[in-house]
């Protein structure tokens, strides 16, 4: 038993050298017309420091103005690294609608090069009838040092 408990802890020891499990957020306010505002929050994790791989997500969360939070969306993005260059390998996009009079009528993600875009249309409806539309692209960029911004 002895032995297996050693054997697991060698392993741990060695694939934590391989992968670090941190993350680093920071975020930003834009405020709207109408008193809403959004909060872009930028979320980089390292997948693994010997694949030079770096994932990360930059999600958008709007606020009426009463603080009240009305949808998300959240653009995920996989990068690798060389110091010299980084590429974009993966983008997806995921929305939440917390108000019954919203709708994400669009969210699309793609990849080029070094960036993940999304693209999200999110619109307000009174009696089936759209009254406001907000329209917004998120872009995640991965630097050739594997920093996301």
């Amino acid at each position: 038993m002895k032995k297996l408990i050693a054997t697991i802890l060698t392993m741990l020891c060695i694939l934590s050298g391989f992968t670090t499990v941190s993350a680093k957020n920071t975020s930003e306010i834009i405020y709207l017309k109408d008193g809403s505002y959004l909060i872009i929050e930028l979320t980089e994790e390292s997948i693994s420091r010997a694949s030079n791989t770096k994932s990360g997500t930059k999600t958008i969360n709007h606020y009426n103005n009463d603080n009240e939070k009305l949808w998300d969306a959240t653009l995920r993005g996989t990068f690798t690294y060389t110091g010299s260059s980084a590429t974009c390998t993966k983008a997806t996009i995921a929305y939440n609608i917390y108000n019954d009079n919203w709708k994400i009528t669009s969210a699309t993600a793609s990849k080029s090069g070094n960036k993940a875009t999304g693209d999200v249309i999110a619109k307000q409806y009174v009696l089936g009838i759209p009254i406001k539309t907000v329209e917004r692209t998120i872009t995640l960029s991965c630097s050739a040092s594997g920093t996301l911004s």
